[in-house]
């Protein structure tokens, strides 16, 4: 893999959001294409981060800033995956009850969704 992409994926999962935002945009400057940061760099982190989670390594406010993190990435990725033709893989509503506790794990979630191709409306 390329090494701006395991930079990509190494900042993603220390949930070091301007780091992420800055090696993404060099990736795009190296000419990687948007599907590929976004495969091999960013969602390449958040299963990194997943596993470390389900095996108690990490806890869920390391998996929070990771997706921050991700979701910063995304948001400069996103209108070159437009511009490539990367299509969503369909459409998600979430909610919680207003006030509810549980907001935190469905910003959580709908991070992870829209960082895998989905349509999220929350």
């Amino acid at each position: 893999m390329n090494e701006t992409l395991n930079e990509i994926s190494e900042w993603l999962q220390k949930g070091r959001a301007p780091k992420v935002k800055a090696a993404v945009t060099k990736a795009l400057e190296e000419g990687i294409p948007a599907s590929e940061i976004l495969e091999n760099g960013l969602l390449s982190g958040m299963d990194i981060i997943g596993q470390k989670f389900k095996n108690n390594e990490v806890f869920v406010p390391e998996v929070l800033v990771a997706a921050r993190a991700m979701n910063r990435g995304v948001e400069i990725l996103r209108p070159y995956l437009v511009e490539d033709g990367v299509e969503t893989k369909g459409t998600v509503i979430l909610g919680t009850v207003k006030g509810d506790m549980h907001d935190i794990g469905k910003n959580l979630v709908r991070m992870m969704m829209e960082g895998k191709g989905l349509e999220v409306i929350d």
